[in-house]
């Protein structure tokens, strides 16, 4: 936990080193870091080693999807070259 709070700590940090040093101003900056706060929430939730992150599912399915279209279309090419045309 401490490490996750770390992380959280550093990207807020981070952006304050950016707004200061671009010199911009930025009128709700408590937003801003709220919304910092939820992206390392998101960011650190997830223990991909385990399996346990939501996303994780939705990237394996992504990765399947590509191999599939992938071996489609050299499964098109191979009968394209047998048949020898387009028709």
């Amino acid at each position: 936990m401490a490490l996750k709070s770390d992380y959280k700590n550093e990207l807020i940090r981070s952006f304050k080193n950016v707004k200061t040093l671009s010199n911009v101003n930025i009128d709700d900056e408590e937003k801003v870091i709220k919304l910092i706060d939820q992206l390392a929430e998101i960011l650190f939730e997830c223990q991909y080693d385990n399996r346990k992150c939501p996303g994780y599912e939705a990237y394996q399915n992504y990765k399947i999807r590509q191999e599939l279209e992938k071996e489609r279309y050299k499964a098109l090419e191979l009968k394209f070259m047998v048949i020898g045309t387009f028709h």
